[in-house]
């Protein structure tokens, strides 16, 4: 079989090389059947590794491992399912059904030789000398690495299973700078990892059995990355930067906001998806043809400072089910702090801690695929219950509407006074004010209503007093 596999290498081969010497010279071992090391010419033996190591994607929950006395991968055993030929289970293992040639030679088959259901194709491996890993640069709630907790700076190996809680957000950074972010109630393990300065391309592979994962993929210059995450339904290799993945009970969702993703689905199906826009790949089912990504929700008004009762709206978008609202300690969002869901353009301040908040509205269509985000930031103020509540009232001068605090407490630093042409208030204009506590707002209406609240530091104010109403 190693004859047949080569064959056509045979009049170039003037010099040959056992394992050791390839693994002294590429720091790849590459390994045939029966562990009988593949003996290369100096020129092809750097160039076969590369592929092999470059093309290479997620391991099948089913597949079956072979391994040396040094805990080396040399083969690993698929099955085969109905229907599937050399050129599907080359698409669905290497990412290129364009191997096949190579898989039926690797395994003394003809290329065109059907299979049959449950009969075993080997696959080729490879084993990097060095260990290579991931590093956790931040994690919270419950987050596991085969069932223990982990932490900030932690290491996570080949094939360690990571689970997120209820309440878990990890983010996982490699060698070349990528991140991976684990949303809560994800299952993902490393499948593939070759990604160091020294490595012809860089190779991530990541299983994700349910959950959702989005990528940050950093290039080095000159050296090509294949980043791939895989479902149990389909996969995506990004060719691009940024993407998220959702893995559902019976589909994969995935979104592209930047670069290129290729998701590829059953019967060796796949569709390229573009900065824009995504897909849905369900199970046993070809990926949807690209569906275009909601726009970015454009905010309509935004509070000088936001206490409980309080509300930040947006202009709806058309074909929206629902918004999802992430607000994080950090502008990168990896520090999620709290998670909301609305069916309409608009969110309420309930029970949030004073401080500076990143905020980041999107769209989810029909199909769940999340739209682009609209990022902001925002001031959470605390409300002193102990300081009494002031009124106002509103004067007409012609367009100009004055509005005063009545009787201001000459110990308070200040006010907020608002007005709207709406008593709700559901699209206010607000200023600060001094302690004389007046205001004069000039706009086109028939009529306004006011209030104001007292400002006693910048993250701490009173409750809005009552509301008062021009003639």
């Amino acid at each position: 079989m190693v004859t047949r596999a080569l064959s056509r290498y045979g009049s170039h081969m003037k010099k040959s090389y056992s394992f050791k010497s390839l693994r002294q010279r590429s720091g790849v071992a590459a390994y045939l059947p029966d562990s009988l090391p593949i003996k290369l010419p100096i020129g092809l033996a750097r160039s076969v590794l590369v592929v092999v190591f470059a093309l290479m994607v997620l391991t099948p929950i089913n597949a079956a491992f072979a391994q040396s006395k040094t805990d080396s991968i040399i083969t690993r055993n698929v099955i085969a399912e109905p229907g599937d030929t050399l050129r599907s289970i080359a698409r669905r293992e290497f990412g290129k059904s364009g191997l096949s040639a190579m898989l039926a030679n690797f395994n003394g088959m003809q290329e065109s030789e059907p299979l049959i259901a449950g009969q075993v194709i080997r696959i080729p491996l490879f084993t990097p000398v060095d260990r290579q890993y991931a590093t956790v640069i931040f994690a919270k709630g419950v987050v596991t690495k085969n069932d223990v907790q982990i932490k900030r700076d932690d290491k996570i190996y080949l094939h360690e299973l990571l689970i997120t809680g209820e309440d878990g957000f990890a983010s996982l950074e490699f060698a070349s700078g990528s991140v991976v972010n684990l949303q809560p109630q994800t299952h993902a393990k490393l499948e593939k990892l070759n990604c160091l300065d020294s490595d012809a391309s860089c190779l991530i592979v990541l299983d994700s059995a349910q959950g959702e994962v989005s990528s940050d993929v950093k290039r080095r210059d000159g050296q090509p990355t294949e980043f791939t995450i895989n479902t149990p339904y389909a996969s995506a290799a990004v060719r691009g930067t940024m993407f998220e993945m959702n893995a559902l009970s019976s589909k994969i969702v995935v979104g592209v906001t930047e670069g290129e993703v290729l998701l590829a689905g059953a019967s060796d199906s796949s569709v390229g998806l573009d900065e824009g826009f995504g897909s849905v790949a369900a199970a046993n089912a070809p990926p949807l043809d690209p569906i275009a990504l909601l726009p970015a929700p454009v905010y309509r008004y935004i509070p000088t400072r936001a206490a409980k009762g309080d509300a930040i709206s947006w202009w709806a978008l058309s074909d929206v089910e629902q918004y999802l609202i992430d607000l994080s300690a950090d502008e990168d969002g990896m520090d999620v702090i709290a998670k909301f869901n609305e069916s309409e353009g608009i969110l309420s301040i309930d029970e949030l801690a004073s401080g500076e908040y990143f905020m980041n509205v999107r769209g989810i269509d029909s199909n769940g695929i999340k739209g682009f985000k609209a990022p902001t930031k925002i001031v959470v103020a605390a409300i002193d219950e102990t300081v009494e509540p002031v009124d106002t009232t509103i004067s007409r001068l012609g367009n100009e509407f004055l509005v005063q605090v009545i009787d201001p407490p000459e110990s308070s630093p200040g006010y907020e006074v608002q007005i709207s042409r709406t008593p709700d208030f559901s699209d206010p204009l607000s200023v600060d004010v001094a302690n004389t506590g007046s205001a004069i707002f000039r706009l086109e209406s028939d009529k306004i209503f006011a209030r104001a609240r007292v400002l006693l530091d910048p993250a701490t104010v009173s409750a809005f007093g009552g509301v008062s109403e021009s003639n």
